[in-house]
């Protein structure tokens, strides 16, 4: 019998459409946090990935992984757990960088993005007068989205600052870039990728595709 608060139509091709009115915000609720990811590889075997992982997060308890075909699906009991493994990365499974999304729970894993990732990149050549917020910031929109800067490195002027980017896997990443501050100040600085494994050195990327490596992308 269907509930009170529910709607049903018939379709023209014969199928039927049930909408549950306000009912449905219910079963909407969900006390669990969910992500998707995948390894930077060949997918591992489900049980020796499902077996580490969580001594990698160091979560002991509360973390369900499903195998979801080329994906991985984890659920989280906790948000703190679910935002340390987001954002406390990059991770590895046997030297394989693990790419990692949010997920809502509802729509299809297979559609959930996962070529964003979340590092520090060091960055060496600025002079003193330039180790400062609106220069970094200049700099790290140029590689990807900035999240935050070193703020104890950026206090005292350090030689090396460090930015929390967000980088988008799908590009060539460099190691060196030249940035015109000036019609007198151009500078060649140095990017170095902080815990990143399987970086082609002479393309920029993480992965090939079918055609193999471009190595001029770099030059």
């Amino acid at each position: 019998m269907a509930n009170s608060s529910s709607c049903i139509t018939a379709g023209s091709n014969g199928s039927t459409r049930v909408s549950f009115g306000l009912a449905r915000s219910a079963a909407l609720q969900d006390d669990h946090w969910y992500m998707v990811g995948r390894l930077l590889g060949t997918k591992a075997r489900f049980p020796g990935f499902n077996g580490t992982i969580s001594s990698i997060w160091r979560i002991k308890s509360g973390l369900m992984i499903q195998d979801a075909g080329d994906r991985f699906l984890f659920q989280f009991e906790r948000e703190a757990d679910i935002n340390r493994a987001l954002h406390g990365g990059p991770w590895f499974y046997r030297n394989t960088m693990l790419m990692l999304g949010g997920y809502d729970g509802v729509g299809p894993v297979e559609a959930v993005p996962l070529w964003s990732l979340e590092t520090w990149v060091a960055m060496k050549g600025l002079p003193v007068g330039l180790r400062n917020k609106a220069a970094l910031t200049l700099i790290g929109s140029t590689i990807g989205q900035v999240i935050r800067l070193d703020q104890t490195a950026l206090r005292r002027r350090e030689e090396e600052q460090r930015i929390r980017m967000m980088l988008d896997t799908r590009r060539p990443i460099r190691s060196w870039m030249m940035f015109e501050f000036s019609s007198t100040v151009e500078l060649e600085i140095t990017l170095i990728y902080e815990k990143v494994k399987g970086l082609c050195r002479d393309c920029g990327l993480f992965e090939h595709d079918v055609m193999g490596c471009d190595g001029f992308l770099a030059k």
